[in-house]
């Protein structure tokens, strides 16, 4: 019954997202109704992350606050042990994707696989094949790489580790 009224949520959810267009401080607010077209999306890398990662913002301001961001990985890439300051759910919607959460088994994950990310809780990921996801995140987003032991490192040294680099970095 549980699995049956998350999973409920989620398509709720991603129904909201799939009709969802940026919105602004200045055009609209929460209460506005809008549609994005994917073509509409604008993709973008950021600097916490791998440059074979960009995301695309559909509502709010991750920067500052709860948002729904559309994100994009090229195959292979990897993002290291990290952690989220806050929960966030994951919708997929194409491409073959590896996900670990601490003390679980890692699981490949495909178009209509859903995860729930606690805050603070360690996770890796690699996208296997052309990955596609939408991020829901309940707050500011923000990345923290961590080693074995869950010690905060630099994003410099986490990704190289793996073989990646940070997004507009200079090596």
């Amino acid at each position: 019954m549980r699995w049956t009224l998350t999973f409920a949520i989620a398509a709720t959810v991603l129904i909201g997202v799939l009709t969802a267009q940026e919105q602004t401080a200045s055009s609209s607010t929460d209460k506005d109704a809008f549609i994005r077209t994917a073509q509409q999306n604008v993709f973008m890398t950021s600097t916490l992350l791998p440059d074979c990662y960009t995301y695309s913002i559909l509502r709010g301001d991750p920067k500052a606050g709860p948002s729904v961001t559309l994100s994009k990985l090229a195959s292979g890439c990897k993002v290291p042990w990290h952690t989220h300051s806050a929960n966030a759910q994951v919708l997929f919607v194409g491409g073959s994707f590896e996900l670990q959460m601490k003390g679980q088994e890692a699981q490949i994950l495909h178009a209509g696989a859903y995860a729930y990310v606690p805050a603070h809780h360690e996770h890796q990921e690699t996208c296997v094949e052309a990955c596609m996801y939408y991020v829901i995140r309940e707050g500011a987003a923000d990345v923290h790489y961590v080693d074995g032991t869950g010690k905060e490192m630099s994003a410099e040294k986490a990704l190289a580790a793996v073989g990646e680099r940070l997004a507009n970095s200079k090596n």
